[in-house]
């Protein structure tokens, strides 16, 4: 049996026409470290996201997935960052992509806080080998990034199963569609793409 490993990524939002999470998911192998990587798109809208996650992890049994890696954007990083914590809050100045918008409120009635299941320092230093910039981050924030994280080590950690969060930086070619060449960080999508190679060789290597 060849196990699986999910790695999802989130559908544009804000106005944009591209989310890079997405485009780096497009172009990962489908196979990896001899895991099928399954991948999957999920909507920017809080708790929706994490729904569609939870059903796609739910169509295998614990013991197939090796671990499951969510992706997102982050305009303004200049390196990929393995989030380490997600927090039970949502919190953001702007609406999901349902038009919703919170201030203050609990993701729900679990813990305060969750702890990433993923290597995040073996994360890091395998991007590093690969040439990419990357660091460990202490926040994902308290928009649909954060919600999804929550969502997904909540359901994972009593499956037995890995799972965690990546925020990646604009791709160069977003930004300079969007006319932010220059005024933002950005890195080339193909260096995006083999650091988060590397980063889930990481999860999975042997």
């Amino acid at each position: 049996m060849m196990k699986k490993i999910i790695v999802s990524a989130f559908e544009p939002f804000g106005g944009s026409g591209r989310n890079s999470s997405l485009d780096t998911l497009n172009e990962l192998p489908d196979v990896l470290n001899g895991c099928e990587i399954v991948k999957v798109m999920l909507p920017v809208v809080y708790g929706e996201c994490g729904r569609v996650l939870c059903g796609k992890i739910a169509e295998y049994v614990p013991e197939e997935i090796a671990a499951v890696v969510c992706l997102g954007q982050a305009a303004g990083r200049g390196s990929i960052t393995p989030e380490y914590v997600a927090v039970n809050v949502r919190h953001a100045g702007s609406a999901d992509n349902a038009g919703v918008k919170y201030e203050l409120t609990p993701i729900g009635d679990g813990a305060d806080a969750y702890i990433t299941g993923l290597p995040a320092g073996a994360m890091v230093e395998k991007m590093k080998e690969a040439d990419v910039p990357a660091a460990v981050s202490f926040t994902a924030g308290t928009y649909v990034c954060n919600d999804l994280m929550y969502a997904a080590v909540e359901y994972c950690r009593p499956r037995g199963i890995p799972a965690g969060f990546v925020h990646l930086p604009l791709s160069e070619e977003i930004a300079e569609l969007e006319g932010k060449t220059g005024k933002i960080a950005a890195l080339p999508q193909a260096m995006l793409t083999r650091g988060i190679t590397a980063a889930v060789e990481a999860v999975v290597r042997k």
